[in-house]
């Protein structure tokens, strides 16, 4: 193991995240609030950085291996979180409440410690959404971006950290693959900005919202999530179909834009993704008007937009859904199971990886009935490699059984059965609200402080697809 080449660029990440601090930093000197948390957290983030940066420059492509691509996407990911929680620890927070904070904003997932939302600085809030927006395409990617010649050590961080069953490459060159999925990303973020903006949202909610919509995270500078710019009724349809655009395949957005609206329409993935999310929302919404009091309108928006909100894992809420029947929550639950499309900012297992297990099964019920037939699974009309398939079926297990062990531990640690379990997935699947105890108008500070840390792990892993973090753990990941 190179620590010459893992620590070199996580200091040049540190220092990319020092300089995006400035940004909170300059809105706390506008709006009159404490500077000392930004500016303490500029320097000790920017030192981290220079530190790493003179002492392990001398680096080696040649010893660059696949070992240090995934400790650098792990390690980077940790300590981004790590420093990245220090304006949370300076305004107030306990060290690991404001750890907690700071994961779930960088791995997307928007659960929250915090009792009193309005209570925060503004600058605060903005720099919890900030984080949550990088953190959906991810911060190696963003380096991948920005930072010259990363060459073949490029290619390989970038698939660890987009470690998912299909590769959606936009150029031979890697960089310049992320190059163009982040001018994607912030060009639709800025163009949610503008609609919220023209449909009466101030500034400062405009960027909060599409922050926390593009980046599928649900942080919202409100206790009463995004019900408080919902005065126009179409900011309400806009945010859910933006929701959708951050839930499906950036890769083939891109390729339906430049190259016709084909890409999309004849993607296995994406039908699957649409009409899952039609279904379940109209078998919702049937659920609602028969079980709950209310009407017809209210039914459809409710259930349309709960059910995007907790299938692309943002978040977002304008309705307590923990109160409504067993039926209708068995359904929501459902829908934290699944995730959305591969190469999105949403978390989950992903529907590609649902259509391969369930192509598998079919082909496994077919072969009992003709044993010497060769059958592969396929998708998108192409055959796919047997260690595809096989990498997939192990993803899901190691996905469940992750999550019943987290659950199991959440369970010993005195939460209940439906807040355990629900929890975990919650955070498994960088979804943020659960059920139980922390359903969407609670807040995770009320747990025991062991299981902020099992969630806090469950939010690390969960956004690097378990095998990147989970390899560190191996004895075999740190043999010569």
């Amino acid at each position: 193991m190179n620590f010459n080449n893992i620590f070199s660029i996580v200091g040049k990440i540190m220092l990319l995240l020092a300089l995006v601090q400035t940004v909170p930093a300059a809105l706390a000197f506008y709006y009159n609030e404490p500077l000392v948390p930004f500016l303490l957290s500029i320097f000790i983030t920017g030192m981290i950085g220079i530190v790493c940066h003179v002492k392990f420059q001398k680096t080696d492509d040649n010893e660059w291996t696949v070992r240090e691509s995934y400790s650098v996407v792990a390690f980077s990911w940790f300590f981004s979180a790590l420093v990245c929680s220090v304006p949370f620890l300076l305004s107030g927070m306990s060290p690991l409440n404001a750890f907690f904070e700071s994961m779930a904003g960088v791995t997307t997932t928007g659960s929250t410690v915090m009792a009193d939302i309005d209570f925060f600085p503004k600058s605060l809030l903005f720099w919890r959404g900030l984080l949550q927006w990088l953190g959906g395409l991810g911060v190696v990617a963003l380096f991948i971006a920005v930072i010259p010649k990363v060459n073949m050590k490029g290619r390989q961080l970038y698939k660890a950290e987009f470690s998912g069953p299909t590769e959606d490459k936009l150029s031979p060159k890697i960089s310049k693959t992320a190059k163009i999925l982040w001018f994607f990303y912030i060009g639709a973020t800025a163009l949610l900005v503008l609609l919220l903006f023209l449909l009466g949202a101030s500034v400062y909610d405009s960027f909060s919202f599409a922050f926390s919509v593009m980046s599928s995270g649900g942080f919202a500078p409100y206790n009463e999530s995004v019900l408080p710019i919902l005065g126009n009724p179409l900011t309400l349809l806009v945010i859910l179909f933006f929701m959708m655009v951050a839930g499906t395949n950036f890769a083939l957005i891109y390729k339906s834009v430049t190259k016709g609206v084909r890409y999309i329409l004849k993607d296995e993935e994406f039908r699957a993704y649409v009409t899952f999310f039609i279904l379940v929302s109209s078998a919702l919404a049937l659920i609602l008007l028969h079980d709950m009091d209310y009407d017809i309108l209210t039914s459809v928006k409710y259930a349309f937009f709960q059910t995007g909100s907790l299938m692309t894992t943002t978040g977002l809420m304008i309705v307590d859904y923990n109160s409504w029947s067993d039926a209708a929550k068995i359904l929501l639950f459902l829908v934290m199971l699944t995730g959305s499309c591969s190469g999105s900012t949403s978390g989950g297992p992903t529907f590609v990886r649902w259509i391969i297990l369930f192509r598998h099964v079919r082909r496994d019920i077919f072969k009992f009935i003709h044993p010497n037939a060769v059958k592969p699974v396929k998708y998108n009309g192409r055959s796919l490699p047997e260690e595809t398939v096989h990498s997939t079926i192990s993803f899901m297990i190691l996905y469940f059984v992750i999550l019943m062990v987290s659950s199991a531990i959440l369970g010993i640690l005195g939460l209940d059965l439906i807040t355990a379990v629900t929890s975990a997935l919650a955070a498994l699947g960088n979804i943020g609200p659960s059920f139980g105890l922390l359903g969407p108008l609670d807040n995770f500070g009320v747990l025991p402080a062991a299981s902020r840390l099992v969630l806090i792990f469950n939010m690390w892993i969960g956004r690097l697809e378990l095998y990147t973090v989970i390899l560190l753990f191996t004895r075999e990941f740190w043999k010569r």
